[in-house]
């Protein structure tokens, strides 16, 4: 079992003090040869799950603002047709809404809120990723074209 991980993940995700103590009593238990609950394993691996994936978020974020974000003194910001992202890597700022105003994910300070992460919206972002990948691929394939 991954208690120090999720302990860790709970702990980034900004979860309270009591909730993480919880963590640190179900820890205990499962060492002591208590079978781990189906509900702690749901809440575990949920917390995990949100982590990963907004690590992932993150990443690919932050791919997109380079290769399509405009700079100005506040940080970067990219304008979409979905979604809308900001953000600042010196003050480890970003933020990424829905067209509608919706945060789907702010991280302020390393500090983070998440509202309606789903993995369809996670899956979109893949989907940029892979069509940065493919730009990437062609651009690189044309300068070699032109050095010849």
């Amino acid at each position: 079992m991954k208690n120090r991980n999720w302990y860790n993940a709970a702990d980034k995700l900004g979860k309270s003090e009591n909730y993480k103590k919880r963590i640190v009593e179900v820890a205990n238990g499962f060492k002591a040869g208590e079978q781990l609950s189906a509900q702690a394993l749901t809440v575990m691996n949920k917390d995990t799950f949100e982590l990963d994936s907004i690590s992932r978020l993150t990443q690919i974020a932050q791919r997109i603002g380079m290769v399509w974000g405009k700079s100005n003194e506040n940080g970067t910001q990219v304008q979409g047709k979905i979604y809308d992202l900001t953000f600042n890597t010196q003050q480890r700022d970003l933020t990424i809404l829905q067209k509608n105003g919706e945060i789907i994910l702010n991280l302020q300070s390393g500090q983070v809120q998440t509202n309606k992460l789903t993995p369809q919206i996670l899956q979109n972002f893949e989907d940029v990723n892979t069509q940065i990948d493919k730009i990437l691929a062609k651009s690189q394939t044309q300068q070699i074209d032109i050095q010849r």
